[in-house]
């Protein structure tokens, strides 16, 4: 069954990448669910495309 949504809270950009896993998978859930139009679906694949090309090195703590 749908897990229980949780409070999202992104403070940078590092701790989005740390919660990538979990945000991914939530974007993966809307394409299944098609709850979103075909265009936007579009945008999302590419996001998620987009954001797995991105690593630890790409990626620093905002001051």
């Amino acid at each position: 069954m749908s897990e229980k949504p949780t409070s999202l809270e992104i403070t940078d950009a590092v701790d989005f990448y740390r919660q990538w896993p979990n945000l991914r998978f939530n974007a993966e859930q809307l394409l299944e669910t098609r709850v979103v139009k075909d265009e936007d679906a579009e945008v999302l694949r590419w996001m998620i495309k987009v954001v797995d090309m991105v690593g630890p090195h790409d990626v620093i703590r905002e001051k």
